[in-house]
């Protein structure tokens, strides 16, 4: 990996998990795994490289954290690159 992605990688964007149906991705409220792959896509688009960090809370949303797993998977997302706050 070169320096330039090692610098790119540092990016870091959330995913708060709101309840079990909205997710807050770059600046909107989402509801579903489409909505949240179709986000994801676009960032990708226009940032390549980053890293995913899913804001929840496990005992409260676990389908809302799931979709978010699942949206970034249908995206095409490097899993890799996926964190989480728990």
């Amino acid at each position: 990996m070169s320096n330039n992605q090692m610098v790119a990688m540092e990016k870091t964007l959330p995913a708060v998990v709101l309840d079990d149906q909205t997710v807050m991705f770059d600046g909107r409220n989402l509801s579903g795994i489409d909505e949240v792959a179709e986000a994801i896509r676009l960032v990708m688009e226009r940032e390549p490289h980053f890293v995913l960090f899913i804001e929840g809370v496990p005992e409260k949303h676990w389908e809302g954290i799931g979709t978010v797993i699942y949206g970034s998977n249908q995206a095409g997302f490097d899993l890799d690159n996926l964190r989480h706050s728990w």
